[in-house]
């Protein structure tokens, strides 16, 4: 979950490590710190600092750095409180290697005892500094070595940066379940644990693998197996991301320009999936197409904002197809023993590619044999190489925690897969006939347009958002294909606002939900045109009935909905199937405006992290 970046070069470090840590402080913000290695001294200054990267900035605003190698790091805590002493980076005995780290060292405690007894001394509660201490035990003048020594003994799933004094031309990485890339530069080289910290230094990335670790200098980038020590060719790939797709662009916060980036991400994926009239995934080759024929079940394996994701595609593939699906949260999966074989698909969904939980249950499926998909916004993540095939969602770099702009790419290529698997397989639903298709492909070809009338509501979304801002729960009921929204809406407000929210199927409201109903308790009711339109204005009244306040997503021209809520925010009329794409937006709107009004940190709340890197 934290963030790493490194540089080597000609420049001055500082700034560029400044800038990088800048753009991954969404990893983690609990705390941050740089270390640079002094030419004139030959010796490390290492800075760090509690609370976020501006804490760190105004402590090195009397500092004059001139070096031109060194490495950073923002911290999200799992080993240790916030605090100085144990924001990275961390050193040895002899303040001679230094090291910035992201993951978990899971036998770091009897690792911590082996080397207290042989005299080292420990100044932080975290288990990266178990992991220097480590690597200096092993360290007779020989970094490499005693690097692949020390990870011999090391259990978990990290990556890491670490700079010696020693070899002062070299930064030494290594990957394991843990994003990390390096950036190739003109006689300079760069790492960050996410490409958007590269961007405006290089758009060549080299991808490492897991138990690959690197050493980085001025003039080129040397890649090795932890397995055999032989070293690796790579290919470099070409980022298209541009340095503005990653910055706020007059918006006041990352969140609210990436809502507004809907529309556009909708389009590229409708440009690029859609040609002639047919559904194209150019990640999907002829073997995997045979392979998709024979599958009898479907698993959605994913966290958080994707699970809701996967929660939809079990509407959408039941529609499309007559195969058994189920959503399963990626933890659950990894250790529920799940009855999976090489005849199942299991799709997993994740916007980084790197979620601990989600690769876990990649590997596991795998294992057992099954056809992996996985659906990912990050190009060259873990989860994009290790799976069988690939669907990017094509959203760009999503900055604000929340996620807003990968959850509609996920349900687009959800929406788009289901057709398309719906199409070839045996199994197919008798009415996705040729003209039930051209008519779903023509609805969801409409929706950049309708997402854009969407958005125009804001302004009566921040005012209803104003007058219930100091209210502190919130329920939000949903059916069918818009339940799984009821818990994204949910979990958005939780998120940002820090309001108590929970999302319910609508026809449960009965069966507990119904308690805490009174003339305080607001109710989001998602209930767009569809088959349990009349069982959702049931469930209104009933509402009504105990004096909640109804706030209500309703489709365009609908005339009773408005009549039996307090607040009512329209969707332009669409297909069932893919509702969800338009209901999700004045829900993630409502939460945005709600956190600003309470004064949160809309894009860095606390305690979350964009990417859950460790379990």
């Amino acid at each position: 979950m934290c963030g790493i970046v490194g540089y080597i070069g000609d420049r001055k470090a500082l700034p560029i490590l400044l800038d990088g840590l800048s753009r991954l402080e969404y990893r983690g913000y609990d705390s941050a710190g740089i270390a640079c290695l002094d030419r004139e001294t030959s010796g490390l200054v290492v800075v760090k600092e509690k609370g976020k990267l501006d804490a760190l900035k105004e402590k090195l605003g009397r500092i004059n750095l001139s070096s031109s190698i060194g490495v950073g790091h923002t911290r999200w805590a799992t080993h240790g409180v916030p605090s100085r002493d144990n924001a990275h980076p961390h050193t040895d005995c002899r303040n001679q290697l230094v090291l910035v780290h992201n993951g978990i060292i899971e036998n770091y405690e009897s690792l911590r005892q082996k080397l207290t007894k042989k005299g080292h001394r420990f100044r932080s509660q975290t288990d990266t500094e178990v992991l220097v201490h480590l690597i200096e035990e092993y360290d007779r003048g020989n970094v490499a070595e005693a690097i692949q020594r020390a990870l011999k003994e090391t259990r978990g799933y990290f990556a890491f940066v670490l700079l010696s004094t020693r070899e002062p031309d070299k930064l030494f990485v290594f990957k394991r379940s843990n994003p990390l890339v390096i950036g190739i530069g003109r006689g300079e080289n760069f790492v960050a644990s996410d490409v958007p910290a590269l961007l405006p230094y290089t758009r060549e990335i080299l991808f490492l693998e897991d138990d690959e670790w690197a050493v980085i200098q001025k003039r080129g980038v040397e890649i090795f197996s932890l397995k055999n020590h032989l070293p690796i060719r790579r290919k470099v790939s070409r980022i298209d991301w541009s340095v503005s797709e990653a910055q706020k662009g007059g918006f006041p916060h990352y969140m609210l320009k990436e809502i507004y980036e809907q529309p556009r991400v909708v389009e590229t994926i409708l440009d690029s999936r859609i040609q002639r009239g047919k559904i194209v995934f150019d990640g999907i080759h002829s073997p995997i197409q045979k392979k998709l024929k024979r599958i009898r079940k479907i698993h959605f394996v994913s966290c958080g904002t994707a699970y809701h994701a996967g929660l939809v595609g079990n509407y959408m593939m039941g529609e499309c197809l007559r195969l058994p699906v189920e959503a399963t949260v990626s933890s659950e999966f990894r250790y529920e023993d799940p009855a999976v074989d090489k005849e199942d698909l299991v799709i997993l969904i994740t916007q980084s590619g790197e979620t601990a939980d989600t690769l876990a249950a990649l590997r596991e499926a795998r294992r057992r044999g099954a056809l992996t998909l996985a659906i990912v916004n990050v190009v060259g993540s873990t989860i994009a190489r290790e799976a069988d095939c690939v669907i990017y969602t094509h959203a760009g770099p999503e900055i604000g925690v929340a996620s807003t702009k990968a959850y509609l790419a996920q349900l687009m290529a959800i929406a788009l897969f289901s057709i398309y698997l719906g199409e070839m397989h045996p199994k197919k639903k008798k009415e996705l006939t040729p003209i039930r298709i051209k008519k779903l492909l023509s609805e969801i070809s409409r929706l950049p347009g309708q997402i854009e009338e969407t958005l125009k509501q804001e302004k009566m979304i921040r005012k209803c958002a104003k007058e219930l801002h100091r209210h502190r729960n919130f329920l939000y009921l949903g059916r069918g294909y818009n339940f799984p929204n009821a818990l994204e809406g949910a979990l958005k407000l939780k998120e940002i606002s820090y309001a108590h929210a929970h999302g319910y199927p609508a026809g449960e409201m009965k069966h507990g939900p119904i308690a805490l109903i009174d003339s305080q308790q607001p109710v989001f009711c998602i209930c767009p045109s569809s088959r349990t339109y009349e069982k959702m204005v049931s469930n209104i009244e009933e509402i009504r009935a105990r004096q909640g306040i109804v706030l209500s997503i309703a489709t365009e021209g609908d005339r009773l909905i408005p009549h039996l809520s307090h607040t009512t925010f329209s969707v332009p009329r669409t297909e069932e199937m893919v509702s969800p794409i338009l209901t999700a937006v004045p829900l993630q709107l409502f939460a945005y405006h709600m956190a600003v009004l309470n004064g949160r940190d809309v894009d860095q709340p606390r305690n979350l992290a964009k990417s859950v890197t460790v379990e």
